[in-house]
């Protein structure tokens, strides 16, 4: 069974003091989520959030305070990288918990890319280097000088599921984030937002426990 088909098919329109208005769907309880997993338990949107997502995508987690997203992104998206330079501020204030979901899908080079995030003895001093410096090959479109590694059947696994998640939650490109509302709800932003409308975002977001 496909993500979503056990979202709800209804859309709404989330709009924030005016400014910022996101399209999320709304997690029904009590669905199976079976493609992935492999199993077929019983889904509710803190399952969702609390079980699911940490156990079956494979994130570089930047920060430990605020509350957590979950941002899909391909080393060759240029709207990813600005986003990056959006949620980087809120980090490192301690207002925001990103965990980047790496996929490769854009380009030749974003598998060999997103592996050597992956495969880095150390994945977010290895994701933050290659922020500093995509940047420029994005804009020359010269990727000679951005780290790559031959990925693994570990890693060429862990991307495709990640991809699969992505499209399941019914995204169709990068950045894509998934969060978690106040009251519980799961969002999804499909493409970058501004920097103010993530500071908007922040006071909405779930911050607790089930």
């Amino acid at each position: 069974m496909r993500m979503n088909r056990w979202m709800n098919n209804q859309r709404a329109q989330w709009i924030l003091g005016g400014v910022l208005t996101f399209g999320f769907f709304l997690l029904t309880p009590n669905l199976a989520f079976a493609k992935t997993s492999g199993t077929a338990p019983k889904m509710t949107a803190s399952s969702f959030w609390n079980q699911f997502l940490p156990h079956h995508v494979t994130y570089i987690q930047d920060g430990h305070a605020g509350p957590i997203i979950y941002d899909f992104q391909d080393p060759n998206c240029p709207y990813c990288h600005v986003m990056y330079e959006h949620e980087a501020p809120l980090i490192r204030a301690g207002k925001l918990t990103v965990r980047y979901v790496p996929v490769a899908f854009l380009t030749p080079q974003s598998p060999a890319e997103a592996a050597a995030w992956l495969q880095s003895p150390h994945p977010l001093q290895a994701l933050k280097h290659f922020e500093t410096i995509v940047g420029p090959a994005l804009r020359s479109g010269s990727y000679r000088s951005l780290p790559k590694v031959t990925p693994t059947a570990a890693t060429r696994k862990n991307l495709r599921q990640n991809l699969d998640i992505m499209g399941e939650a019914g995204f169709e490109g990068t950045p894509a984030i998934l969060f978690r509302a106040k009251d519980g709800a799961i969002g999804r932003i499909p493409g970058a937002i501004s920097e103010a409308s993530l500071k908007k975002l922040l006071p909405h977001l779930w911050h607790g426990h089930d």
